[in-house]
């Protein structure tokens, strides 16, 4: 009796064994890389000017799924044919045209909400490569009306999260993260190129107060189940940063600008104003993130560097 038991339970491993090996393979072949890119491209590439160049880079990239702020006239038509130049069949805007926002992604995308309501422009919110995407973009105008767009961002990520969503908010924040304050602080240059405007709104517009910033609208939107990808990859890379490595989080202004022409003169305007968000469960599986600043076109493409992270997902099925 004993000898058939063992003689069955080998069979059975020699049978099944290779089936729970194959198993496990399949679960591991069934992993991907996502990359994921956000980028304001300044009045629609420049007017147009730079958008050769910009495909030309954004192929070289290879990005599975691009948010894209500042198409400023571009309807979803005209999208829908750009994108198919850096091989996105699928693309999405907020609105007819206008200061428009917009997704492109190698995936079917699938438009959940376009929404102007409440906001001096938007977000657009879809669904694509089993993610729930949003992207936007905050008016830079008057603090009040930021938190405004933060409360209701937070609110429809809180939402999702609800769900068991895994969520992507991204875009154009024009506004500060506080774990930037040790060196945004410093950007005496900035602060006083800004308090002049600052200076006639009301105090609670105010984006500057007693000559250093204010990180309301930014720690609205992190009361979410959100992280900062790029902030936390930086802070495991530079465990104590210095004020130069500091500023290669800047993704506002390049070179381009005529007040930040130079290296020289661009350092001590430098900001981060443009994010990847993700939810805690994604984030975890992120590779790598970061503000992109070190390819040449990038200075003539835009006022803005793009911002790039990778993630590890599921192949969808």
């Amino acid at each position: 009796m004993y000898r058939h038991v063992v003689t069955l339970f080998v069979t059975g491993w020699i049978l099944l064994g290779p089936m729970k090996l194959a198993t496990h393979l399949n679960a591991a072949d069934s992993e991907t890389t996502l990359k994921i890119l956000n980028y304001n491209v300044f009045n629609g590439f420049r007017r147009n000017v730079s958008f050769e160049t910009a495909i030309k880079w954004v192929n070289e990239q290879s990005p599975d799924i691009a948010g894209w702020q500042e198409l400023v006239g571009w309807n979803e038509d005209r999208l829908k044919t750009a994108a198919k130049k850096w091989n996105h069949p699928y693309a999405a805007t907020l609105k007819g045209g206008g200061y428009n926002i917009g997704l492109s992604s190698r995936q079917p995308i699938e438009v959940l909400q376009r929404r102007t309501a409440n906001f001096w422009h938007g977000y657009l919110h879809c669904r694509t490569a089993g993610l729930d995407v949003i992207v936007c973009h905050l008016w830079p105008g008057s603090r009040r009306q930021q938190i405004k767009e933060a409360t209701l961002l937070y609110e429809l990520v809180v939402r999702l999260d609800q769900q068991g969503r895994e969520i992507i908010l991204m875009g154009d924040f024009n506004a500060h993260s506080r774990s930037d304050q040790s060196w945004i602080d410093q950007q005496q240059p900035l602060i006083d190129h800004r308090w002049p405007g600052n200076e006639n709104k009301m105090l609670a517009d105010r984006f500057i107060v007693d000559g250093k910033w204010n990180f309301d609208v930014m720690n609205k939107i992190m009361e979410a189940p959100l992280q900062d990808v790029v902030r936390n990859k930086f802070d495991l890379q530079h465990p104590q940063p210095s004020y130069k490595s500091l500023l290669d989080l800047g993704s506002y202004p390049t070179t381009v600008l005529g007040h930040v022409n130079t290296p020289e003169k661009q350092e001590g305007f430098l900001e981060r104003i443009d994010f990847i968000l993700a939810s805690p469960d994604l984030a975890k599986r992120c590779q790598s993130a970061e503000i992109v600043r070190d390819d040449k076109p990038l200075e003539s493409i835009s006022d803005h560097y793009p911002v790039m992270a990778v993630f590890k997902v599921n192949e969808p099925h």
